[in-house]
């Protein structure tokens, strides 16, 4: 039987850093522990998922990992809609329960979104994102090692050459539910919770993709484009592995890379031909994710106009025939 998170949460519960949860799944409930709320610009949740896996949501014996912050995975950035009521999420309500303890720093590979089996790790891959298979993973001495500083908003860290040893590498930004059940699937197996052998990735060959890419429905639930407001500021953002595939066709065709880059060439002339002025909203874009920082007022048009265009492959086509005509430079 196949890891799936289980949405049927009987109430919804706003998120609280250093309170522990239960993530619902079809193989039983994996503790996890909220460290930050302020994770993407307040758009996301940090939590920390405990190296274990239980049955009865009344079950204690997995407290002492909280203490010493053992983890199954690497820290996840979740999406705040997932605690409230139909999420995944269930409180744990024990007043001794221990309080999760978040790192000093959070250590990604930059661009990292694909879960590397070997590795136990997210770690960025050679070809372009999103990525219908599973590609070949950068050699570690090649890859950029990017830090972030657990408690700020917006996000400050830097690059380091090395990191501790130990350390757990997170995804560089929000991942679809698919690449997060394999990791957390991967993983059981991998420390012996879980009597199966550990599963081939979803996007090792054309015969498994059919069965295990997002249908149509899941990619409805989950909508490229979303809208945060935290605090009088407005966070714009897209994670690039959720992109329509009949987008990204299009996007290629037209000679650009579907990827963050892209689309804060294409936001920009959007903003352009409304006659927005682009001063005050930040680009803060990278490959994996695109990220506009702003104002309501200025980010709900563009919202709504990119969701349009990335739902209809025809229109996205004619637009950007016009960007190109009134010689907009796309690329990254």
């Amino acid at each position: 039987m196949a890891l799936k998170l289980v949405f049927d949460a009987p109430k919804g519960s706003r998120p609280k850093a250093g309170q522990l949860y239960l993530m619902k799944t079809t193989l039983g409930y994996i503790p996890v522990g909220v460290t930050s709320t302020e994770a993407f610009f307040g758009a996301a949740v940090m939590i920390h998922p405990y190296r274990a896996i239980v049955s009865d949501p009344k079950d204690t014996t997995w407290y002492p990992l909280v203490e010493k912050n053992e983890l199954l995975i690497p820290p996840l950035q979740i999406v705040k809609r997932d605690f409230k009521k139909g999420g995944d999420f269930h409180p744990v309500k024990d007043k001794n329960a221990p309080k999760p303890v978040p790192f000093d720093k959070y250590f990604e590979y930059g661009g990292a979104l694909t879960w590397n089996p070997s590795e136990l790790a997210f770690a960025p891959t050679s070809e372009s994102i999103p990525a219908s298979r599973l590609a070949s993973f950068i050699p570690e001495q090649d890859r950029r090692i990017e830090y972030t500083l657990h408690n700020t908003n917006p996000p400050q860290g830097g690059i380091v050459d090395e990191a501790p040893e130990g350390t757990y590498f997170m995804p560089a930004g929000l991942l679809m539910d698919l690449h997060i059940e394999f990791a957390l699937e991967d993983a059981l197996a991998y420390y012996g919770l879980i009597d199966t052998p550990r599963p081939a990735h979803p996007d090792f060959n054309e015969n498994q993709e059919q069965d295990t890419m997002p249908t149509d429905t899941q990619q409805e639930d989950q909508p490229l484009f979303h809208l945060a407001e935290l605090d009088g500021v407005t966070t714009l953002f897209a994670a690039m592995d959720t992109m329509p595939k009949e987008a990204v066709g299009v996007i290629e065709q037209a000679g650009h890379t579907p990827n963050g880059y892209f689309l804060d060439n294409l936001a920009k002339y959007l903003l352009r031909q409304a006659n927005i002025t682009t001063e005050s909203i930040e680009f803060d874009s990278e490959a994996g994710m695109f990220s506009l920082i702003g104002t309501t007022e200025t980010l709900q048009q563009l919202h709504e106009q990119l969701t349009d265009l990335f739902t209809n492959p025809a229109k996205l086509q004619e637009t950007l025939n016009h960007a190109e005509a009134a010689g907009t430079d796309l690329n990254d």
